[in-house]
């Protein structure tokens, strides 16, 4: 009986995602503010889990973008991100770009650089300890929260959630992106 409790917790959380008021099954929905679906994509420069440096502004107008928030703590998240290696692995040669943001706060950021070590993470994931990128993005913070920014820098689609079955629309999201078919 336990067993069953854990499980359906865990299938009810991959339902929900990780944040406040997700929504679940791979809507999309907008954001507030001015990043919502067809405005610009705001620039910002934060730190990845390497150390490094990483500037939006440097794959704006020039390669379609994927940014995934998503946290250490997030179960959904973790199932995702199989998906997301090989999205990024099939379509990087293309002029695609995955950048995960990482927001976990202060008591947990140490943990992230395992976290994408342990996860296989093949793509760049930024820490976002300050929600500045969140600001921007996922005023909800929401996760996973996808992103998807098109090569002339705007906002193409957003997804809030996961469930299995999701990838295959942020599949065809992406193949969409890539071959500049409208949203």
């Amino acid at each position: 009986m336990k067993r069953a409790l854990v499980i359906l917790a865990a299938a009810a959380a991959l339902a929900a995602g990780c944040g406040p008021e997700a929504t679940g099954p791979g809507a999309s929905t907008p954001t507030s503010g001015s990043s919502g679906a067809g405005a610009a994509a705001s620039d910002f420069t934060a730190r990845d889990s390497e150390g490094k440096n990483v500037r939006l502004g440097d794959y704006l107008g020039k390669q379609a973008i994927l940014l995934n928030f998503c946290a250490s703590w997030c179960e959904p998240c973790v199932a995702e991100f199989p998906h997301l290696r090989r999205l990024y692995e099939a379509n990087k040669a293309r002029g695609f770009v995955v950048l995960g943001v990482a927001m976990d706060g202060p008591e947990t950021v140490a943990n992230v650089a395992a976290f994408a070590k342990r996860n296989q993470l093949n793509f760049p994931v930024l820490l976002d300890e300050d929600s500045r990128i969140a600001s921007l993005y996922n005023p909800k913070k929401s996760a996973p929260l996808s992103v998807l920014i098109d090569k002339q820098g705007r906002i193409a689609k957003i997804r809030e959630g996961y469930n299995p079955g999701d990838e295959e629309f942020l599949a065809k999201d992406i193949e969409n992106l890539l071959a500049g078919t409208p949203q």
